[in-house]
């Protein structure tokens, strides 16, 4: 159906249309069909890349009904062989590019007085279970490193073209089945994962930025009545909708906790959540990105992603500079952001 249920008005508000009457919606950023990916990286994700190189968490993720373009908007289109290159490459790609040219120029700049180190992961939550994408591992938490994965692979990366190669190695052992809604919908959760450590010698002193950048494509939000699933693939997506749904209770948590209208988070009642725990109420500047489609058959899932990116907006994060010579920190509250 080519009628669209949804237009953008400006840059920052949405319309839905719907009876009785129209809703407006407004977020951080609105992103159009005509929007590049170019432009989408530069609004989403450029200054949380900045950010992690001066020593903040960050982490961003797409959210969305299975169709509406969320791997597209992380990755890329599927069917290019090198998104690094291609105009078309998704955040991920383009985060490897900027942060590695951030991390060069401060080398260019500070000659042998600064150097980094980058490592990196890949997992994905499939049926609640946690696959190490580059053995299954147990999760768990600490208090200095937050939630992480005990014994998760991670891979040394020196340049961009080194964490593109290990993200591939990663998507081509996704679970990926075939739906009646889309060829090639991804029916897992997958989290790639940037960590960087940048050592700054002054004088006798070295101080030392750690940071880390969490890249999150979630599955598809459907209805399991729309997807014409059976067997092995119906269980994926009841366990996806089980997820995404305490990953809502978990954001509605978090917003009465600010309003003192609760006093405890639901972290526990999935992988998904336990592993975004730092990311939503955390420490971590956070960019959701909730992904639409147009469709005006699909207006019930965009009326509920919007609904979902609206509540989750009113988070707020505590983000600490990581930095192991301060004795104090710098501690800032910034809102999540939305595209």
């Amino acid at each position: 159906e080519k009628e669209c249920c949804i237009t953008a008005k400006n840059t920052t508000s949405l319309l839905l249309k719907s009876k009785p009457d129209d809703k407006i919606f407004t977020y951080d950023y609105v992103a159009d069909i005509a929007a590049t990916q170019e432009e989408i990286f530069a609004s989403v994700a450029k200054g949380i890349v900045d950010s992690c190189v001066a020593g903040y968490n960050g982490t961003i993720f797409a959210y969305g009904q299975t169709g509406s373009g969320k791997t597209f908007t992380m990755i890329g289109p599927s069917e290019e062989s090198d998104n690094l290159t291609h105009q078309l490459r998704g955040i991920t790609p383009r985060c490897f590019e900027y942060l590695f040219n951030l991390l060069n120029r401060e080398l260019q700049k500070n000659g042998d007085n600064i150097e980094f180190l980058c490592k990196c992961s890949f997992l994905e939550i499939y049926n609640e279970q946690i696959y190490d994408l580059l053995d299954v591992t147990s999760i768990t938490e600490d208090i200095r490193k937050g939630v992480y994965v005990d014994g998760l692979t991670e891979r040394y990366i020196t340049n961009a073209r080194d964490a593109y190669q290990e993200l591939m190695t990663g998507l081509k052992n996704r679970r990926v089945a075939s739906t009646s809604m889309n060829r090639e919908s991804s029916r897992s959760h997958a989290v790639f994962s940037l960590s960087v450590e940048l050592k700054e010698k002054k004088g006798k002193v070295t101080n030392i930025r750690t940071s880390r950048l969490n890249l999150v494509d979630l599955a598809g939000s459907e209805r399991q009545k729309d997807t014409q699933a059976s067997g092995a693939r119906l269980k994926a997506t009841g366990s996806i909708n089980k997820s995404l749904s305490a990953l809502g209770n978990a954001i509605m948590a978090l917003v009465n906790i600010d309003h003192g209208r609760a006093r405890h988070v639901p972290y526990r009642d999935s992988k998904l959540t336990f592993l975004l725990r730092d990311s939503l109420g955390g420490n971590a500047k956070t960019f959701m990105i909730a992904n639409v489609h147009p469709s005006k058959k699909c207006f019930g899932e965009t009326f509920s992603t919007l609904n979902f990116a609206k509540k989750a907006k009113l988070i707020k994060t505590k983000v600490i500079l990581i930095h192991n010579l301060s004795f104090k920190s710098c501690l800032i509250f910034s809102n999540l952001l939305f595209v």
